[in-house]
């Protein structure tokens, strides 16, 4: 899927890989956890160079961006004059506890021990899609994000995606 990123700079084109699913995992006794054979499917042809892992902005859970989209995010970024204060505290937020991980040859992700304990995250997780991201959530906190959430999702899709679609009409 090729999309054009504007954020307030030139467009430039960045192919996004998208990811599907939503997987459930176990944390081993070491922090790792084994990704499915349906995700590392998917992350083939993007894991030679890696991902960035860090806590999402949101959410209680973690984020794992493939590190070709993490620095396309930190050049739009970047972009933004250095004589800003924001712009400087919002990349240090961004960055804060951010890592460089990587899948080991049995294809397991190393968590953090740091992010494991802040987050509260037991032995198992689930690891959702959101879209060229992976959120990497206890089980237990994801599924009462989704109970908490999942009436507000007709609403979301009416309120999101229909602005989405006349978007894409008039252009």
């Amino acid at each position: 899927m090729v999309f054009l990123a504007n954020f307030g700079f030139e467009s430039k084109e960045v192919v996004l890989k998208i990811l599907i699913g939503t997987y459930y995992a176990k944390l081993d006794g070491h922090g790792r956890v084994l990704i499915p054979k349906g995700l590392r499917d998917q992350l083939k042809d993007i894991e030679n160079r890696g991902f960035v892992l860090r806590r999402a902005t949101f959410f209680d859970n973690l984020e794992l961006h493939p590190r070709d989209e993490w620095e396309k995010w930190m050049e739009q970024l970047l972009r933004i004059p250095k004589t800003s204060r924001d712009k400087v505290k919002l990349i240090s937020l961004i960055n804060a506890g951010a890592r460089l991980v990587s899948l080991d040859g049995n294809g397991r992700l190393q968590l953090p021990k740091d992010l494991i304990r802040q987050l509260g995250m037991n032995k198992e997780v689930v690891i959702a899609s959101e879209g060229n991201i992976l959120q990497i959530w206890d089980k237990d906190r994801y599924e009462k994000f989704w109970e908490e959430n999942k009436d507000e999702f007709p609403e979301l899709m009416e309120k999101l995606l229909d602005n989405t679609a006349d978007d894409d009409r008039q252009q």
